[in-house]
């Protein structure tokens, strides 16, 4: 079970508008006697590692009263679709409605890597009336391109005449995978000085901060808002991957974060929440980027090398689960 300062940690992090999600190492534990009804209230999502239906299943069940206390903004478990067929836009559909029958709750995630393949199957996905995970954003560049494909399923929809209410879509941002492979390119730098040092973990921060602005930018068009009055939910970012001094730096309203318990019981135990990290915090964001690309970090080559390597990690993964 988890400790009393990592449940008031989550309660902390709940009161700055940040939802606990419990991150796919520790999902099978939901629900369990590791969490008692008191603990599993504070969660607020989850991330399942496999598409298994009954214990997808399981943690919907586990999550339900978030969900319908927060009415639908809350309470989601998100679930990979097959990433083998991440290029090609309608198996992924075609997948994404298998696993949405099967599961059978509406407070279930499809998850979808976002590819260029990936952005199309989303979009339909949306249209359909699916609730999305947008996976494997390592750049604002690509939520962009997310947010393009949430907002015209989302025009789709409302087209056909299916109903927007609870209708929810998230992105997934790992950041631990962003700062890990930034700073291996750091230390990897002939000339590896004070600045390159400096610069060391703050690649993820610098991103989200980017990502964070450019979604409060498409949320505040007239579109949007003719989009919530018919009862869309804005889209969320969930940082992955976190660890425990993420949990301080990345703090904003309608986000959350997906850690592991060992995660939540160190930070716990060593950081303390400083409030509201992301909020205007796009220019500061802007300027540690501008330090890493002077240093010699392409961005865009990290996003798009961090893309293929966690597809075919994921991919490894499936097949020997299969």
């Amino acid at each position: 079970m988890m400790s009393q300062p990592a449940v008031a940690l989550l309660k902390q992090l709940a009161a700055e508008g940040v939802s606990p999600w419990l991150a796919a190492s520790d999902v099978h534990l939901l629900p369990g006697p590791l969490f008692r009804p008191a603990e599993a209230s504070v969660l607020h999502g989850a991330v399942a590692s496999s598409a298994d239906p009954d214990a997808a299943r399981r943690a919907c069940d586990a999550l339900w009263d978030a969900y319908l206390t927060s009415e639908g903004r809350h309470g989601r478990v998100s679930v990979p679709v097959d990433p083998r067929v991440a290029h090609d836009p309608q198996a992924i559909v075609a997948d994404a409605r298998s696993v949405h029958e099967e599961v059978g709750r509406p407070n279930l995630l499809l998850r979808i890597p976002a590819t260029k393949a990936g952005l199309v199957a989303l979009e339909d996905c949306v249209a359909l009336g699916m609730g999305v995970d947008a996976d494997l954003v390592f750049s604002a560049e690509r939520y962009d391109q997310v947010m393009g494909a949430y907002l015209n399923g989302l025009e789709r929809a409302l087209t056909d005449g299916r109903p927007l209410e609870g209708m929810a879509a998230v992105a997934s941002i790992p950041v631990g995978l962003l700062d890990d492979t930034v700073n291996a390119r750091l230390a990897a730098l002939p000339r590896r000085g004070g600045p390159a040092i400096r610069a060391e973990d703050t690649a993820a921060v610098a991103v989200a901060r980017q990502i964070y602005r450019l979604r409060e930018q498409r949320l505040g068009g007239a579109w949007w808002r003719v989009l919530r009055a018919a009862g869309a939910l804005p889209p969320g970012l969930v940082w992955t991957a976190v660890s425990p001094r993420h949990i301080s730096g990345l703090i904003g309203t309608n986000t959350a974060q997906a850690a592991s318990l060992e995660v939540l019981e160190s930070a716990a135990a060593q950081v303390e929440l400083r409030g509201d990290t992301l909020l205007n915090a796009h220019m500061e964001g802007r300027r540690a980027l501008d330090i890493l690309e002077t240093l010699g970090i392409r961005m865009s080559e990290v996003a798009t090398a961090l893309e293929a390597a966690e597809l075919g990690r994921l991919q490894d993964v499936w097949v020997l689960r299969s």
